[in-house]
C-alpha cells in the first residue's frame, strides 16, 4: 500500500494536520505513537525510561512494519522515528514523507498546552528543543516535502500539503510550468488556460476520435465556461501517423482557420498525440504555446514532460523534432482506468526506468507494490506518477537540451528504437521495446564488468512481474546493430549507451564493442 507519513517534532502539528488530511483524502488516520503504546501496554516515556532508546526504536520499527500491511493511510510518526535507519528505510519505501516544521518557540508553546512528555521534563525545554532540531536535521534530507507550520493554521497546512501532492513544478526560468496531478483535472483546463500570461486568442485541441470521445467534452465545456474560442482537430491513432504528412495536414487546417500566434494547441492523448501536436506547435509560425493533457501512463510519466517533441521518419524514430516546453501539463490518474492492459504495462517500463537511473528506493517501492499498481489503486498510481515526474523534472532542470545529464533518460532507448524500426512499429508498443532495450543495456553493462549479475536479474524479474517482455523474437543482431549506429544519439559515428552500474545509477558510454553488443542481443533473443 502507499501511505502518507507526517514527521516532525512533537508540537509541529502532526496529529491535528494528520486527521484533517486523512479526512480530505478519505483515508484512515493512524497515530504511530498510540499504536506503539497499545502494543507495548505502556507509554512511550515508560518504554524509553525502562528499556532505553534502542529498545524503543526496535518496537517502533516492528509496529510500523505491521502497520504498513494495512490499506493506505495517513500516519503520524514519533518525533525521533526517522533517526532510526530501519524505520527511515521502511518509510522511504512505503510512501510519501511530509515533514512538518515549526519554530522552536512555537513547538515549546504548543507542548506546554498539551500533555507533558518525557523530553519536556528538563530544566530548559527551549534549549532542549533547539538541540533536538539541530541533531535531527540530517534525517530531513529524504523528505519529499516540508511545510513550516509556524505561521499557518492546520487547515492552511493541509491545503499546502494537498497542493504539493497534486502538483510538480518544472523550474526552467521563464519557461517554468506546473504538472497538475489530480482526478477530474480535465474540467479545470479552461480555468487554467485563462490564467496564462498574455492573450489566449483560441485553443486548438488535437486528439484522436477514441480519446476525444472519452475526454474531449469535459475540456470543451471548461473552455466554453472560460470564454475561450476553440475547435478540435482529430488525427488517426497509431505511431505511423506521427509523421510530417500528418503534421502538414494540421498546418493546413490552422492556416485555413487563420489561427494566430496567440493561440494555444492542447494535445489530448497519448505520446503520439503529444509529440505530434507539440511539433506542430513548435514549428507553426515559428512557435506557439501548447498544453499537454496526456491520457496514457507512458505519456503521463515521460513524453509529456520535458519539452522534446517530434515526428518519425521511415529511417528512424523521432529523427525530426524541436525542443518546446509545454506551458502546463494536466494529468488525470483516473484516465488510466480506460487503458488496455497492454498500454498500461508499457507505460510501467518508463516508470521502472526512473528507478534504475535515479532512485533505488523508488525501484524497491515498485518491487513491493506490483499488485496495488496493477489494480490501479489511487494512492499507488499517484505516487508513481508524481515520483516519475519529479525525477524527470529534476533531470530536465539541470539539462534542458540534452547536452549532458539528460542523456540518462535514454536508458534502454537506443536498443528500443532499433527494435521498433526493425519491426516497423508493429510488433511492440514503445514501452515494450524500452523494456527489452533496458535488458539489453543491463546485459551490456554486465558484459563490460560494470554491473553485477544480481541487478540484471532483479530488473528482469520486475519487468516480467509487470507483464513486460524481456526477450526479442528471432532477430538478426547485425541488423539491429546497424540500426543503432544510425540512431540520432550516436555521436561522431559512435553509438552511445546509457548503462547501469547499480540500481539507481547509470553512466553514458560510447566504448561498447560490437562483440559485447552482439552477445547482449543474442542473450536477449528468445530460444
Amino acid at each position: 500500500m502507499t501511505h502518507l507519513f507526517l514527521a516532525g517534532e512533537a508540537g509541529a502539528g502532526k496529529r491535528t494536520v494528520g486527521r484533517l488530511l486523512a479526512a480530505r483524502l478519505h483515508l484512515p488516520f493512524i497515530d504511530c505513537d498510540a499504536e506503539i503504546a497499545a502494543m507495548a501496554i505502556r507509554t512511550i516515556p515508560d518504554i524509553f525510561t525502562d528499556a532505553g532508546e534502542a529498545a524503543l526504536r526496535g518496537v517502533e520499527t516492528a509496529v510500523l512494519s505491521s502497520l504498513l500491511t494495512r490499506p493506505s493511510a495517513v500516519m503520524a510518526l514519533g518525533g525521533s522515528a526517522l533517526s532510526h535507519d530501519d524505520t527511515l528505510a521502511l518509510v522511504k519505501r512505503a510512501g510519501t514523507l511530509i515533514h512538518l516544521a515549526a519554530a522552536p518557540q512555537v513547538i515549546c508553546r504548543r507542548r506546554e498546552s498539551a500533555d507533558q512528555r518525557y523530553l519536556e521534563k528538563v530544566a530548559e525545554p527551549l534549549a532542549k528543543i533547539h538541540e533536538l532540531l539541530e541533531t535531527r536535521q540530517p534525517t530531513l534530507a529524504p523528505t519529499d516535502v516540508q511545510v513550516d507550520t509556524t505561521p499557518l493554521n492546520p487547515d492552511a497546512v493541509v491545503e499546502q500539503v494537498l497542493d504539493w501532492l497534486n502538483r510538480v513544478r518544472v523550474n526552467l526560468g521563464d519557461r517554468s510550468y506546473d504538472i497538475h496531478i489530480q482526478e477530474g483535472c480535465h474540467a479545470w483546463a479552461g480555468q487554467l488556460l485563462a490564467q496564462l500570461p498574455g492573450q489566449v486568442s483560441s485553443v486548438v485541441i488535437v486528439s484522436n476520435r477514441e480519446i476525444d470521445r472519452s475526454y474531449g467534452e469535459a475540456i470543451r465545456s471548461s473552455l466554453t465556461e472560460a470564454a475561450l474560442p476553440h475547435h478540435t482537430l482529430l488525427v488517426p491513432g497509431g505511431e505511423r501517423y506521427k509523421s510530417l504528412e500528418t503534421a502538414n495536414r494540421l498546418y493546413g487546417d490552422l492556416l485555413q482557420r487563420k489561427v494566430d500566434r496567440h493561440a494555444v494547441i492542447l494535445a489530448l492523448g497519448g505520446g503520439v498525440i503529444g509529440d505530434l501536436a507539440g511539433f506542430v506547435a513548435g514549428t507553426y509560425q515559428r512557435g506557439i504555446r501548447f498544453v499537454q493533457v496526456p491520457t496514457s501512463l507512458l505519456a503521463q510519466v515521460d513524453s509529456s514532460v520535458g519539452g522534446k517533441v517530434g515526428v518519425n521518419h521511415p529511417l528512424g524514430k523521432n529523427m525530426i523534432g524541436v525542443f518546446l516546453q509545454p506551458c502546463m501539463v494536466l494529468l488525470d490518474p483516473h484516465a488510466l482506468a480506460t487503458l488496455p492492459q497492454r498500454e498500461l504495462r508499457g507505460g510501467l517500463a518508463e516508470v521502472i526506468k526512473y528507478g534504475v537511473i535515479w532512485d533505488e528506493d523508488f525501484f524497491a517501492y515498485l518491487e513491493n507494490h506490483v499488485d496495488p499498481i496493477l489494480r490501479l489503486e489511487t494512492q499507488a498510481i499517484k505516487y508513481l506518477i508524481r515520483c516519475s515526474c519529479q525525477i524527470k523534472a529534476r533531470v530536465v532542470e539541470q539539462d534542458e537540451r540534452e547536452s549532458g545529464l539528460r542523456a540518462i533518460l535514454n536508458f534502454g532507448h537506443t536498443a528500443a528504437h532499433a527494435v521498433e524500426t526493425h519491426t516497423r512499429y508493429e510488433r511492440f508498443t514503445h514501452g515494450e521495446a524500452v523494456a527489452i532495450g533496458m535488458v539489453i543495456a543491463a546485459r551490456i553493462a554486465h558484459g563490460m564488468g560494470m554491473l553485477r549479475a544480481e541487478p540484471v536479474h532483479r530488473l528482469i524479474r520486475l519487468l516480467e512481474r509487470f507483464g513486460l517482455p524481456t526477450h526479442l523474437p528471432k532477430a538478426d543482431p547485425g541488423v539491429l546493430i546497424e540500426l543503432m549506429e544510425t540512431d540520432k544519439k550516436a555521436l561522431a559515428g559512435k553509438v552511445r549507451f546509457v548503462l547501469p552500474t547499480k540500481i539507481g545509477r547509470v553512466e553514458v558510454v560510447d566504448t561498447v564493442t560490437r562483440d559485447i553488443l552482439r552477445r547482449a542481443i543474442k542473450e536477449s533473443i528468445e530460444l
